[in-house]
């Protein structure tokens, strides 16, 4: 009899168990449902942060342990971070279709962030768009392709290892940089980029998928939001912020990848990053910190382009003689137009029109290898 009562005991402890497990997705499967019928907010953000936190927005980015984030390939994406805006993102985490083999057109890499990625732009509303049509439509030109490689949020620093470590392997015949808007920003948990520490591969993977949980989001946001001070309240009295890439740093990061270029066989071109004009952002009479940080990155792009031997082109000068380039600058300083994005194409145009040698590629001096696979521990062709 005892036994027997042992027994039942011991079978009403595994349902309780067995209850309990299965409650737990039950509970994650409800909540997700509801969260999705309910419109709550589940985002946290940091003004000292903004560009990205890779698990505010999961649907859009990834983590990644050398670049700190990437775009999630393979979607057409629609999300608040794109404030409500569709774009494709193709298999190598780059906007656009996909890229095939390489041709006899001259293929010409943007690398950038998100000016260069077109914010609120379409598809044929880029400057990556109207550049190839420009170049194609004369005669007088090399017909090319031009591939998007602009990532919102993207430093200098990012931009520098996305190129050197995997988008070389498109075998770019000219690469054309613009950094810098992200590179003056404050830096996250005031540590730069090049210092940012992140987890094993494993922990990302299963960070990422817990951050596509409403669930996870949620819950994270109300953490944060009850912990986490601003900036601005972390800092001394004068101190001021780290940035996310400093003025050195930044020079360095572009002659790298004009270097590293030089060395593949493939042609630079620096592109100074354009900024609305004093008048347009601030009333008259009115000092801009941001203004003075901006052109400082900028005379570090001519520097670059100086040192490397690479070919320059002025388009924050250029923009300084156009009209109507953003919408509303006191909003948003950093994206240009429509108009913008086409004046950027016909800057650059009219540069290569002047100067057809900028699009004719140095001899390598090194054989070419494939990009190595970390993950896999071998060299992989990336298309």
């Amino acid at each position: 009899m005892k036994q027997k009562q042992e027994q039942t005991g011991v079978l009403k402890a595994g349902h309780k168990i067995a209850l309990l497990i299965l409650a737990v997705p039950v509970f994650l499967i409800i909540s997700e449902l509801f969260l999705i019928v309910i419109p709550i907010n589940t985002y946290f953000e940091n003004r000292f942060f903004l560009v990205n936190r890779s698990l505010d927005y999961p649907d859009v980015f990834k983590k990644d342990r050398r670049l700190l984030w990437r775009l999630r390939p393979s979607q057409e994406i629609t999300s608040r971070f794109f404030e409500g805006k569709t774009y494709r993102i193709n298999s190598h985490g780059l906007r656009g279709g996909e890229i095939g083999p390489k041709s006899d057109r001259l293929r010409i890499l943007l690398l950038g962030n998100s000016c260069t990625f077109g914010w609120g732009m379409s598809d044929n509303n880029t400057y990556a768009y109207h550049l190839e049509r420009m170049i194609n439509a004369d005669s007088t030109m090399p017909p090319v392709e031009v591939i998007n490689g602009g990532v919102p949020g993207y430093s200098s620093f990012q931009g520098r290892r996305f190129y050197t470590e995997e988008l070389y392997g498109l075998e770019p015949d000219i690469i054309m940089i613009m950094f810098g808007w992200n590179d003056q920003w404050a830096a996250a948990d005031n540590i730069q980029d090049k210092d940012q520490k992140f987890p094993p591969d494993w922990i990302l993977t299963v960070q990422d998928t817990f951050a596509r949980l409403k669930l996870y989001s949620l819950l994270r946001r109300l953490i944060l939001g009850g912990t986490e001070e601003p900036l601005e309240n972390k800092l001394s009295p004068g101190e001021q912020p780290q940035y996310r890439v400093s003025f050195d740093d930044f020079l360095a990061n572009l002659k790298t990848m004009a270097q590293f270029a030089r060395r593949h066989g493939t042609g630079s071109v620096i592109l100074t990053s354009p900024i609305p004009s004093l008048s347009q952002y601030y009333p008259p009479g009115s000092k801009s910190p941001m203004h003075r940080y901006h052109e400082y990155y900028n005379m570090m792009a001519r520097q670059a382009a100086r040192n490397t031997g690479s070919a320059l082109v002025d388009v924050d000068v250029a923009f300084l003689s156009i009209d109507s380039l953003y919408d509303d600058a006191p909003r948003d300083p950093i994206h240009f137009n429509e108009r913008g994005h086409r004046a950027v194409a016909e800057i650059i145009y009219n540069y290569l029109k002047e100067n057809p040698q900028c699009l004719v590629p140095p001899e390598p001096t090194v054989p070419f290898q494939t990009p190595w696979d970390a993950r896999n521990r071998k060299r992989v062709r990336i298309y």
